[in-house]
């Protein structure tokens, strides 16, 4: 008894300590901040003064693209450097032992929510991209080019940590008893639409996009770097036929190119959701399984426009695919694990009732689920990454006006007489009541 009473009161000292390290402002207070420009502005200082989440990756995504939209761009690079230097200590500690990613006591025993958030795939290849935005707003298409292919670089260890999560999967399989199938989807789980959807199941892979490598070679070509935007060309269009409308046409000698990129929505943000289900042996048990809200405040489709001209941006992002092709990649993974947690949770629990009776097991299966939930609590992602990307590339004459319309809403930009070559757009749609625009030339 008194072995159990210290167990107790551990897991109990255990929640406080959690509790007190939830972020001050939640996923919901984000989304309600952002409808407006005058609360989001509010928002942006409330997640500033929020010390208790600097160690959080998802902390300083968020912020970088809040400062970007507020066209803060190298307090955006800072932030997003800062979010770098989260995913590098993690990567240079994987690269010791990749056979031990995503492994330890939290994510294993407690709960889903214990698991330390650094991006998937596609996340982390869109960090690189909107921070090389940031640059480019600056003027530094250099800058922005390096930062692109430093995007590369971040994929080829995606490619080996999911290699790596694959065989850690299956080694845990091993544990469970009965052999259960990890590799259909439960019944009642609110994603199997969505992980079965057509689009998604004929994505060519779950960390590269489109837009990203179309904006690479835009954005290397401006800073004379032809090969690299020959060989971004050609990925972009193998990932979607529809980016080689960018690339065409031949500008007349007395106009300028004008680069227009709009981001739009927030993707959906992660959560856990509870599924019971039958299983040998036990009976049932309650897994926790990762789950995704639905895309928010975004738009289908752009219109650029001009006063002789008229047509429609191409749609080179869709974040909610990418998140959903890899819950859909990883989900036989991720049901293992539930299924290991679940069944430990379990075991302990029985273990707990032999040794003190009915009243111990119950009030062990009790901590543990209330340390769950609040586990929980400060599971997030990149909330603020937006979920669509549009790209158009029209050409006009210097000091022609420039109109946007998206969500109902319609914007203009004027070409300055005195633009040399070129000039880039950059809109950040959030809500009809705040969108940030603006141009930069080269």
């Amino acid at each position: 008894m008194i072995k159990f009473n210290f167990k107790i009161c551990f897991t109990i000292f255990a929640m406080i300590f959690l509790t007190g390290c939830t972020s001050t402002l939640t996923t919901q207070q984000l989304d309600v901040g952002v409808a407006q420009k005058e609360s989001f502005t509010k928002v942006v200082s409330e997640v500033e003064k929020d010390d208790s989440s600097h160690d959080e990756m998802w902390y300083w995504l968020n912020l970088a693209r809040m400062y970007q939209v507020q066209k803060e761009y190298q307090k955006s690079i800072d932030a997003f450097n800062k979010a770098e230097a989260i995913l590098d200590e993690y990567e240079n500690r994987a690269s010791i032992s990749l056979r031990n990613i995503g492994s330890g006591l939290g994510s294993t025993f407690f709960s889903k929510g214990a698991e330390t958030y650094y991006a998937k795939g596609y996340e982390r290849t869109l960090m690189h991209t909107l921070n090389s935005l940031n640059y480019a707003m600056l003027g530094n298409f250099e800058g922005a080019t390096v930062e692109m292919r430093r995007m590369e670089k971040r994929q080829e260890f995606w490619l080996k940590e999911s290699e790596a999560k694959i065989i850690e999967a299956k080694d845990k399989k091993s544990e469970l008893r009965g052999n259960p199938d990890t590799d259909s989807i439960p019944a009642g789980y609110s994603m199997t639409s969505l992980l079965q959807d057509d689009e998604v199941r004929n994505m060519v892979n779950n960390y590269q996009d489109a837009f990203s490598y179309s904006l690479s070679s835009i954005i290397s070509k401006i800073s004379k770097d032809n090969e690299y935007s020959e060989i971004s060309k050609k990925r972009a269009i193998a990932l979607s036929s529809n980016a080689e409308f960018l690339f065409g046409g031949i500008k007349p000698d007395d106009m300028v190119d004008v680069n227009i990129v709009v981001l739009s929505g927030q993707a959906p943000s992660q959560k856990i959701e509870k599924l019971r289900v039958p299983f040998p042996y036990s009976g049932y048990l309650v897994l926790d399984l990762p789950s995704l809200t639905s895309p928010k405040k975004d738009v289908s489709s752009v219109q650029i426009s001009t006063s002789n001209t008229q047509l429609n941006a191409i749609r080179l992002l869709r974040t909610d695919k990418m998140a959903y092709k890899t819950l859909k990649d990883e989900f036989p993974m991720e049901l293992t694990k539930s299924l290991v947690r679940a069944t430990s949770k379990a075991v302990t629990s029985k273990q707990m009732q032999d040794k003190t009776g009915g009243l111990g097991g119950l009030a062990t299966m009790l901590v543990m689920d209330v340390t769950s939930s609040l586990m929980e609590g400060s599971y997030r992602n990149w909330e603020m990454l937006p979920n669509s990307g549009f790209l158009c590339k029209i050409s006009v004459k210097r000091g022609e006006r420039i109109f946007i319309r998206l969500g109902g809403r319609e914007e203009s930009v004027v070409i300055p007489e005195n633009t040399k070559n070129g000039s880039l757009i950059l809109v950040s749609f959030l809500t009809n009541n705040n969108i940030g625009i603006d141009n930069v030339q080269y």
